[in-house]
């Protein structure tokens, strides 16, 4: 296939998914809101606009993951070094996320300062501090390595 009509293609694709989603999220933010009566929240869960929304988020996570995996297996087929390389620094990072899931974090709802009709559950709190840990340790050992990356090439010649 011609790479121009591939790339018009994807484009359209790109095109009519965020078009369905944006309309689709127009029909949620139309919906009742959380002062409304119980009765009009419940008909709306039940309408065919919350259910089109919920099936539409679905089918696009499935297709994501599928992609994903997909693309996994194409490069691992095309280019392995490379590819094994990502796998263990995912696998690098879901084991850190673990880790910092296991210490676990002295935060409660009281020291957040969290209102009264906004608190979480403890698990929901250790699990956030996991994974911005997580992410902020990615960000300095990325830093890092952007820093020292030249250092390291003069000091191996």
């Amino acid at each position: 296939m011609d790479t121009k009509k591939l790339n018009l293609y994807m484009s359209i694709l790109k095109i009519g998914l965020v078009a369905i989603g944006v309309i689709l999220c127009l029909f949620i933010i139309g919906g009742p809101n959380m002062e409304s009566t119980l009765e009009a929240q419940e008909t709306f869960r039940e309408s065919s606009g919350m259910g089109l929304a919920t099936s539409f988020t679905g089918f696009i996570i499935f297709a994501s993951v599928g992609l994903i995996l997909l693309f996994f297996v194409v490069q691992l087929i095309t280019n392995p070094k490379k590819t094994v390389m990502s796998i263990i620094g995912l696998l690098v990072a879901l084991v850190l996320y673990l880790i910092f899931l296991m210490i676990g974090t002295s935060d409660t709802n009281e020291s957040l300062a969290l209102l009264e009709d906004v608190q979480v559950a403890q698990g929901t709190i250790v699990s956030s501090s996991a994974g911005l840990y997580t992410v902020i340790t990615g960000v300095i050992v990325a830093l890092l390595v952007v820093a020292l990356g030249p250092l390291l090439g003069r000091y191996r010649k």
